[in-house]
Order: C-alpha cells, then structure tokens, then sequence
C-alpha cells in the first residue's frame, strides 16, 4: 500500500482549497536565491497580479511544480505580505525536493500567520525530510490543537508513528479520525488500518 502525504493548495479568497497529494513519502508495503523579508502583517494580493497567482496556482494542481515555483516567485516578491502565495511556493518547492526554498518559503508564511494548521503540516514534512522526526510529531500535535479536525494532518501524523516510530498503537487512531473525516471511502486506508488491528490485537 502506497503512503502519500496531503497538503492544501490555497487558492484566492472565495475559491475553493484543493488537496494535493505529493509523491514524497515512503511506502509500508513495497509499495534560491533569498526571500524578501515580509511584514508581519499579511496583506492581499495585488489585482493586476491575480492572472499571475492564478496561472501559478492552475500549474501547481496540474503537477507543474517548476513552473509553479517560478510564477509564486514572482508573485511573493511583488506580494511579500501576501500568506497564501507563500504557502503553495512551499508546497511547490517542497514536490521538487527543493528543501531549502521550501523552509525559507513557509518561514515567511509563519511570519505572516504563527498560527495555522495547514502551515504547521508543511513544517512537519519538511522536517520528516530533514529526518527530524520529534520535531515534526510536535508541528503535527500543534496543528491538531489548532485544528482538530483537520484530516490531512491526521493521516500524516498516522502516517509519522507508523512508518517511522513503527508504533501502530499509536497509528490506528489518527488513522479512524482521518477516515471519519472524508466525504468519500479510502478503501486502502480503511483495509489498512483494519490490518494494523488485527496485527496489534495479535501482539496483545
């Protein structure tokens, strides 16, 4: 069964937010140049440069993270107040293992918004990537508090104590709290989750 982790495209005020699923997690079963400096204060996204977010926002949902990047490039550094071009350039560089770019881009979204549960997630990621993984257990549990039902983070989260703390006592809850938290059936993730039951129900 094939893990991926979940992050939140945010797109401009009033659209809706669509999940992006990046190919940068482990499987269970074989299967730049410098940021602006931006105020603390988050600011909206100039008007002549919506076509460009857009555009930006439009490539990364298609998987054209390069693309993406240059154009939320381009954006933030017209728009340095303006949080969500900040956060999808994190989601940009981060698909293309671009680490550094994708700590500097969500530490200037942090800047803008110290608390958010979809930037914690990005920071825990990037920690798991950097093989900090106490240190992304705690962005996740941060982002919970501020977010309970947030099921991307329960799934990555699920996903953190059962790939890397091989604890799936831990794992299965996360894992329910996910499932009951989608609109639609995850049928892997439901037979995986009744596995790690019966595995953990054996052991005791």
């Amino acid at each position: 069964m094939k893990f991926l982790p979940e992050l939140n495209i945010h797109k401009i005020t009033g659209l809706l937010i669509i999940g992006l699923l990046l190919n940068a997690c482990t499987t269970k079963s074989g299967a730049p140049a410098e940021t602006p400096v931006v105020s603390i204060i988050a600011a909206p996204l100039a008007e002549k440069d919506i076509p460009l977010y857009t555009n930006a926002i439009a490539a990364l949902t298609a998987g054209n993270a390069k693309e993406a990047a240059v154009s939320l490039t381009r954006v933030t550094e017209k728009n340095p107040g303006y949080l969500d071009a900040w956060v999808n350039l994190a989601i940009a560089e981060y698909s293309l293992k671009h680490i550094n770019e994708a700590k500097r881009a969500i530490g200037q979204a942090h800047m803008l918004q110290s608390e958010s549960a979809d930037i914690s997630n990005i920071q825990a990621l990037i920690c798991i990537d950097d093989g900090r993984y106490k240190e992304a257990e705690q962005h996740y549990l941060t982002a919970l508090k501020l977010d309970a039902n947030n099921a991307n983070v329960h799934y990555n989260l699920a996903l953190l104590y059962d790939l890397y703390y091989q604890d799936i006592a831990k794992a299965i809850p996360h894992y329910e709290h996910y499932l009951s938290l989608l609109n639609q059936k995850d049928e892997k993730t439901e037979a995986w989750t009744e596995e790690l039951k019966d595995t953990l129900s054996r052991r005791n």
